[in-house]
């Protein structure tokens, strides 16, 4: 589903548009010249799925070649491996969620928990996956005439980070799970989730210039993205904590 000049939505599940499985989070391609550059994997239930939206939006499969992950929650990077057996994909990761995604460290994604809650097929099994390039925060990587940067962001997990993108004519934030429509935030009861480190991310953001939010769950915002940043900002600044979409 092509949402803005050259970007498109292609894996989307119960907490988005119902695009693919229920279990993925946003998963957002940018069209990068001769690339084709995706943000994010989804689960993996549903990699068919999102390779049959990619075909059907009139993308070249050959080309997409390029997979950025914002962190290795199991919506995020279980279907990492998934994808790399349909398309040939080149996986970008910081060195905390490249050791978790490499491993199929369930663990370290408080998959067992999740799966006992119901949050999660109890057969469901987080494949590994390795991963290609390990990015430091802070590193620039150049594919076509796109620029992505990214930005260390824990607070929802140790090991989340954001990418911005930018492209000749616009700038985006793909924010993964640190920061949602309407300034909202998700705090979960898990070893890594933290507040301070989560209010330390958004004021992070804040800081950046940037035209869209896309983010990894629920709507996202092609034009004044940074007003949801200031939105928790104006929460954070009155002593308070963003609301938790959970």
């Amino acid at each position: 589903m092509r949402i803005d000049p050259h970007v498109y939505l292609v894996g989307s599940g119960q907490l988005g548009f119902d695009l693919t499985n229920p279990f993925d989070c946003n998963i957002y391609l940018f069209e990068a010249g001769d690339s084709c550059i995706l943000f994010d994997a989804g689960a993996g239930m549903g990699a068919d799925q999102i390779v049959e939206v990619c075909r059907g939006d009139g993308l070249d499969l050959g080309k997409i070649n390029h997979l950025f992950l914002t962190h290795a929650h199991t919506d995020h990077g279980g279907g990492a491996a998934h994808l790399a057996e349909r398309l040939s994909l080149t996986v970008y990761a910081s060195a905390s969620t490249a050791k978790i995604v490499s491993s199929g460290d369930e663990a370290a994604v408080s998959l067992p928990p999740a799966k006992a809650g119901g949050m999660y097929p109890k057969d469901y099994i987080y494949r590994p996956c390795p991963v290609d390039r390990v990015l430091a925060a802070g590193e620039v990587v150049e594919i076509g005439p796109f620029k992505i940067e990214i930005i260390a962001t824990p607070g929802h997990s140790h090991d989340h980070h954001c990418y911005l993108v930018t492209t000749p004519h616009k700038r985006y934030l793909v924010g993964g799970d640190a920061i949602f429509f309407g300034g909202k935030i998700v705090l979960q009861n898990t070893y890594d989730c933290s507040v301070p480190d989560t209010i330390a991310s958004i004021q992070r953001l804040a800081t950046l210039s940037f035209d869209a939010l896309l983010a990894g769950h629920f709507n996202f915002s092609l034009n004044r993205g940074q007003r949801h940043i200031e939105a928790a900002c104006a929460v954070i600044n009155q002593l308070g904590c963003p609301v938790s979409i959970i």
